[in-house]
């Protein structure tokens, strides 16, 4: 039995993919081809954007016809609807003449083949013109994009993205100062510069007055971002937030804070016996004159200590103070999760009412003959899988805050005033939270490190950029079932420090 390809696409979302659909099967109709003979595809993707090896719905195609020799023809809109660039146009036709495959085309109309299979004098020059013609179009498109962006940017105008942190828009797309946010910068510039806080004070305390709903280190990570950036001061286009004088203050601070954390540095090591190679797992050594963690086997890691040990202590003092001193923090951050959860989830019952809705539709549309049974069966069928994946989602959130909730235990009360803490008691409150640290380096600039719980069943993964000396929790796991069950080190590695 013959069979052939309707292959249907829109490039943005407030086209109507149906509505041409529809028309090209009316052709199809017409040539005396039935539903049993026709494959539909359907995508909603730029031709524009996507490399011909990246598009769907052409893979789809293709695929159909390598695995089906009883494709006899392939159906389309028109020539932009398989790509706008020549390129890749001329390599779909060579791929269908090769196959002697059809190809017909409606707006304009013409078919690529004679009857013979060869191609045609008119088919292969309708081609070529038309797929110069989108070519064209598409530079055309391309051209004026860019000349808006640049007079845009002349004009100190926005030229696409949000706007930074404190700014907004305008009507003509200008900067100007946001009142609320803008408040929020000059405290941060403030409290850094004259009020002699950290950036992990600032951050903390930020996010406990519900400004940012960030971690504390992502949180501490964006703050420094903002204090280093001189848009506030007044930079073309940006208006001004704070003072020149007030952003010279505060880099000076950043720098005097750089210089102590190089003295601070002299310490001894937070973590010797903890830090592990995390691709050989072998213990890694230190080196007091580099300051420095290494290993002594080929090709093994190193890290130098101020782009870890910082991470593990701050992690270890977060994980102390939530889990063992500060029940208030703890209600909070539960409090936290179950309204986003609720918010999660909320947004998730209205998918499915929206997906409901469309099945309504799906079926008026059929009874009043709009569409096909089969149509209908396929429109039904994905809105049915879709609304299945919603419903299972939902689910898994339900499931994931009751599991967070059961993970996170109380201990004793105490308190900590690291002002006070000795070296000694930063390496009892280190290895009451820390049950092995491993270290890998993907590349010079920054290093992952898996910072592995004694006190819950959590892995946390951290990202560290090292020549900045910044880290952020991109990660956190299981790394067994029962949330209970002490921790497992990886394979090798408990063996090695025993």
């Amino acid at each position: 039995m013959k069979r052939v390809i309707v292959l249907s696409r829109v490039s943005t979302e407030g086209q109507d993919l149906t509505q041409q659909t529809d028309e090209v099967l009316r052709e199809v109709y017409k040539d005396g081809y039935t539903d049993s003979n026709i494959i539909l595809i359907e995508d909603k993707e730029s031709a524009i954007k996507l490399s011909e090896e990246e598009r769907h719905g052409l893979n789809k195609m293709k695929e159909h016809i390598n695995n089906n020799p009883n494709i006899t023809c392939v159906y389309i809109y028109e020539l932009s609807r398989l790509s706008r660039r020549q390129l890749v146009l001329f390599s779909i036709r060579d791929f269908l003449v090769e196959r002697k495959i059809q190809l017909i085309c409606l707006k304009p109309y013409f078919r690529l083949l004679e009857v013979n299979g060869e191609m045609s004098q008119t088919g292969s020059l309708m081609f070529s013109l038309f797929s110069s013609l989108s070519e064209s179009e598409m530079m055309l498109k391309q051209e004026r994009m860019m000349r808006g962006r640049r007079r845009n940017r002349e004009l100190g105008r926005s030229v696409g993205g949000r706007p930074p942190f404190g700014y907004d828009l305008d009507k003509e797309k200008s900067y100007v100062v946001d009142p609320q946010n803008s408040q929020v910068i000059s405290r941060i510039f403030n409290d850094y510069g004259y009020s002699n806080k950290s950036m992990r004070d600032i951050a903390i305390e930020l996010r406990e007055e519900g400004y940012f709903n960030s971690s504390p280190n992502t949180l501490c990570l964006r703050v420094r971002t903002i204090l280093n950036n001189p848009i506030y001061k007044g930079e073309f286009p940006y208006p001004p937030i704070i003072s020149e004088e007030l952003f010279s203050i505060v880099q000076q601070n950043i720098k005097d804070s750089s210089q102590n954390r190089i003295v601070r540095n002299k310490e001894p090591f937070l973590l010797k016996g903890l830090v592990c190679d995390a691709q050989t797992g072998y213990l890694l050594s230190t080196n007091g004159a580099i300051e420095t963690y290494f290993s002594k086997h080929h090709s093994g890691v190193s890290i130098r200590r101020n782009n870890i040990d910082p991470v593990v202590w701050e992690h270890s003092k977060m994980m102390y103070e939530r889990y063992v001193m500060n029940k208030d923090k703890l209600l909070k951050l539960i409090k936290s999760q179950y309204q986003t959860t609720a918010k999660k989830i909320s947004v998730i019952d209205q998918e499915i009412k929206e997906i409901a809705t469309k099945l309504e539709r799906v079926e008026e549309s059929y009874i009043l003959g709009r569409i096909s049974k089969k149509k209908s069966e396929q429109l039904r069928t994905r809105l049915l899988e879709e609304r299945k994946l919603k419903k299972n989602r939902r689910e898994e959130l339900v499931d994931l805050f009751i599991k967070k909730q059961t993970q996170r235990k109380c201990l004793i009360l105490e308190s900590i005033n690291e002002s006070h803490l000795t070296h000694e008691d930063k390496l009892g409150i280190i290895h009451r939270v820390v049950d092995i640290v491993t270290v890998e380096k993907p590349n010079p600039t920054y290093s992952v490190i898996k910072i592995y719980n004694r006190i819950n069943s959590l892995v946390y993964v951290y990202e560290v950029h090292c020549w900045r000396h910044t880290w952020e929790l991109i990660r956190e796991s299981t790394s067994n079932k029962d949330p209970h069950t002490p921790i497992k080190c990886p394979k090798g590695l408990r063996k090695m420090i025993s």
